[in-house]
């Protein structure tokens, strides 16, 4: 099936330049859920999703995730018209669907936009575990060995930093990040950590998960999973 029988164009308007625009978005509980990923990457069979979760105005080149899309101060809309409006380089070509490198360029745009608008590290590392993700479905797609080891080696990269601005939220943000509450966040951590082998991150976070009053049997499942492989690991070495 091709992408664009379940995506659609929203309207949307840029908080930073006024410009109504269109960009492509998926339907509604149309992407077909078929596996997940250690790390808690939920896998579709007929699309990817993370490739139309960037918004971006063509106009002013400002980017964003839709969750945070609105959430530009005054300064910071000075500061993304100075720094990427002016700069602006490319056209955006209005297309009926996305390929990765499309989507590529969109988290390139959001990342500038992120540190334009100076956001919390949980906002960035959202964005780059999106983006680590984003570079895995890619690889898996392509037959190009050279290229499968470039795109791994990004989402690596990726990851590794999103994990280590999630690490930093941890410490210095209060109540829930990025939607989730403790446990839940603390889950996902755990889960990155035992992918990207931080055994050290990943056994603390484990303890941590399964000794917490408010942790769900789901999530002690989870940590149990976790702290099997990571012995399997070892076992291993």
């Amino acid at each position: 099936m091709a992408d664009k029988e379940i995506i659609f164009k929203k309207t949307y308007k840029c908080p930073v330049c006024s410009n109504e625009f269109k960009n492509l978005t998926v339907k509604q509980g149309k992407a077909r859920p078929d596996y997940s990923d250690i790390d808690l990457k939920q896998n579709y069979k007929n699309i990817e999703p993370l490739k139309y979760d960037i918004i971006l105005c063509p106009r002013c080149g400002y980017a964003s995730v839709e969750r945070y899309f609105d959430r530009v101060s005054v300064q910071a809309q000075r500061d993304i018209l100075k720094s990427i409006t002016s700069s602006l380089g490319i056209s955006f070509e209005d297309k009926d669907e996305l390929d990765f490198e499309d989507a590529i360029i969109r988290y390139k745009f959001a990342l500038l936009s992120c540190q334009v608008k100076k956001v919390k590290d949980s906002e960035i590392g959202f964005l780059m575990l999106k983006f680590g993700w984003l570079y895995r479905s890619y690889a898996r797609e392509t037959e190009d060995t050279e290229k499968k080891v470039k795109l791994e080696s990004q989402e690596h990269f990726y990851l590794e930093n999103a994990l280590n601005y999630f690490l930093k939220a941890r410490e210095k943000e209060n109540g829930e990040i990025c939607g989730m509450e403790e446990t839940t966040f603390d889950c996902l951590l755990a889960s990155m950590a035992v992918n990207l082998r931080r055994e050290d991150v990943a056994s603390r976070l484990i303890s941590a998960l399964l000794s917490h009053p408010l942790s769900t049997k789901r999530i002690k499942d989870k940590a149990r999973e976790l702290k099997y492989i990571l012995s399997e690991e070892k076992d291993e070495k």
